[in-house]
């Protein structure tokens, strides 16, 4: 689906702002995604934003979260850190649990600066990348990309991370 009446006057400026020298990448959770929303709020809300918006369904879902649906959205040239970028949200049982901003693998650096400057240091540094809990965020490493994540998805990553460290931790007993 394309949209017509995207802003292009806001990308440009966006776009060029990022040009400027001293800029620097602001990795703030993107605002016009509201994590609990539904796949046709998403529709309406940030549509307008991107370039395109793509809608598939996953089936059978496989996520942890997902008992009755999976849907990624695919949003492209939403501007954000001062670039256009792609954009996957995920639905699991019709809400809004992840965000994924795609990054190109030359742009890691910044990312991960830009995370340290917005959240400090990350709480776990695992394979898949950098782990911010308090700010239920992560900069990923492959492929590379900002995930910003709903508290009952954050709760659910953590148990699993919990789960994995008590598996591999060297057992006490006898």
């Amino acid at each position: 689906m394309r949209n017509e009446g995207v802003p292009a006057m806001f990308r440009l400026c966006a776009i060029l702002l990022s040009l400027l020298p001293g800029a620097s990448v602001d990795i703030a959770r993107p605002g016009p995604f509201a994590f609990g929303s539904s796949v046709a709020q998403a529709q309406q809300r940030p549509a307008p934003l991107c370039t395109s918006l793509e809608i598939r369904v996953l089936t059978p879902p496989t996520a942890p979260l997902a008992r009755i649906s999976r849907h990624p959205v695919d949003c492209a040239g939403f501007v954000h850190a001062d670039r256009p970028r792609t954009v996957e949200l995920v639905f699991q049982d019709y809400r809004l649990d992840l965000v994924w901003i795609l990054f190109p693998a030359q742009r890691k650096t910044e990312l991960l600066q830009a995370f340290s400057t917005r959240y400090g240091k990350p709480s776990l540094e695992v394979e898949f990348g950098s782990i911010y809990l308090a700010a239920s965020a992560a900069a990923r490493n492959a492929p590379n990309g900002a995930l910003f994540a709903s508290e009952r998805q954050a709760r659910a990553m953590m148990a699993r991370l919990q789960a994995q460290a008590a598996a591999a931790s060297p057992s006490t007993s006898p």
